[in-house]
């Protein structure tokens, strides 16, 4: 044991990217009652200074506590103010030992995110293979699973390896980054690689047909996207955008099943509605209808908006109660659940409705099991909303399409729709679900 001054340690970039406030408190409250148990284990460079290799939380915890002007112990001794005791890495580990001396301390004593954990397996077996280019993941598994801790076998290791080295190639995508664990971002993983096979396969099929189209997916951004489109094709605009409520967050995600892997903050979400409403003005036809599910917050403002355009807006909003049970609750045991959605109608040259339905529609959300979108709507809703307002042969434009779930409504009632979507992994899944079963009769085209 060492004790060096707190200006002389050196953090480089580490394996942990994140670290609780709330078990930095804990760890900083038991050091000031008990003292120091293990101190950091940090290694000497040329220079003096010395670089942090194991105990990152303790020697945070520490520097917050010199900053109090606070004292703890280590031992027997009190440690003097601006100091910390650490345990030196002798010379013998390499910069691979040292990394690996990291790895060991997060996988088998620290509790770090499961990112964090995907990326530094599969960088120490980038570096083993840099030393060795024939480095096997059954040889790095074994290496870990010999140092004991939670992986108790070479097979263990080596799978474990193999998942993480797959798993961090697709961290860029925020579904894989944002899903629970390890074993449910291999599967989204399996199933977006299915979903890109089935994509080939159906653009390939589509590409050989004549027949005029019926049913479009475009692989874009509505906000580029709808501005070049030829104006008034379309008889109803059918949309569900993002809310705006902050769905994307890490708090929002806590509550739910279903990630919303997108942008959802109040400004974007005001960009997309704009769009809609504006663009959407021009691309109907002179007789035309609008659906737009959304949060309740901005009802006013969409109302005004669509009313400046030149939309006649319903003076109030639907309301799809989609369950009797399941919602979120925002203020958890202490308020209700949520467990309807709202959905804004406008009009176009007093076209009107077909029938005049009740404003609550009660068909039941798409089963969780089920679900592929976070914000899916049930076919069975689209289908009344697109029936209600338009004619069998007559086109609607869905420009937040996701898995595709509009163009089906319009496939079971027999009109033309086009779909828009962003998402890569969602437009190969709206692809699959509408022209999986092509019947000789639909097209696609990619717009980038």
């Amino acid at each position: 044991m060492k004790i060096i001054h707190l200006t002389d340690v050196i953090v480089e970039k580490r394996q942990r990217t994140e670290i609780t406030p709330a078990k930095l408190q804990e760890l900083k409250n038991s050091i000031l009652r008990v003292g120091l148990l293990h101190p950091p284990v940090m290694w000497q460079r040329p220079d003096g200074k010395w670089i942090l290799s194991v105990g990152e939380r303790r020697l945070k915890a520490v520097s917050e506590i010199a900053l109090s002007g606070l004292q703890f112990s280590h031992g027997d001794h009190l440690v003097p103010p601006g100091c910390i005791p650490i345990t030196p890495l002798g010379d013998y580990l390499d910069e691979i030992g040292r990394f690996e001396a990291e790895l060991d301390e997060n996988i088998h004593r620290e509790d770090i995110p499961w990112q964090d954990r995907v990326q530094a397996l599969a960088n120490l077996h980038k570096m083993r293979q840099s030393q060795n280019p024939t480095q096997t993941f059954t040889a790095t598994g074994k290496e870990i699973a010999e140092k004991g801790g939670t992986i108790k076998s070479p097979d263990a290791g080596r799978v474990m390896v193999s998942a993480a080295v797959t798993i961090n190639d697709h961290l860029y995508d925020p579904a894989i980054r944002n899903a629970r664990d390890q074993h449910e971002a291999m599967q989204l993983i399996l199933k977006k690689e299915e979903e890109k096979v089935i994509a080939a396969l159906v653009k390939r099929k589509l590409a050989t047909m004549s027949a005029k189209p019926t049913l479009e997916v475009r692989h874009g951004d509505l906000l580029k996207l709808l501005p070049i489109l030829s104006a008034e094709p379309f008889d109803l605009i059918l949309a569900d955008p993002p809310y705006g409520i902050d769905a994307s967050s890490a708090g929002f995600r806590a509550r739910t099943v279903h990630h919303h892997n997108y942008s959802d903050t109040p400004a974007y979400a005001k960009d997309i509605a704009r769009s809609i409403l504006i663009e959407g003005f021009r691309l109907t036809k002179p007789r035309a209808n609008l659906f737009m599910f959304g949060a309740i917050d901005y009802f006013e403002w969409w109302r005004q908006l669509a009313s400046t355009v030149g939309w006649v807006p319903f003076n109030r909003p639907l309301i799809w109660a989609k369950s009797e049970s399941e919602g979120l609750a925002p203020w958890g045991s202490s308020g209700p659940r949520i467990t309807t959605e709202f959905i804004f109608y406008a009009t176009k040259g007093q076209r009107g409705l077909n029938a005049s339905p009740i404003d609550v529609f009660r068909i039941k959300r798409v089963p969780r099991h089920e679900r592929i979108h976070a914000a899916e709507k049930p076919v069975e809703l689209l289908r009344a909303l697109v029936e209600c307002s338009t004619l069998p042969g007559e086109s609607v434009l869905d420009p937040c399409c996701g898995s595709g779930s509009t163009l089906v409504a319009c496939k079971e009632t027999k009109r033309i729709a086009l779909g828009i979507e962003k998402e890569e992994t969602y437009y190969n899944t709206a692809l699959a679900n509408v022209h999986g079963d092509s019947d000789g009769t639909q097209t696609d085209r990619e717009i980038a």
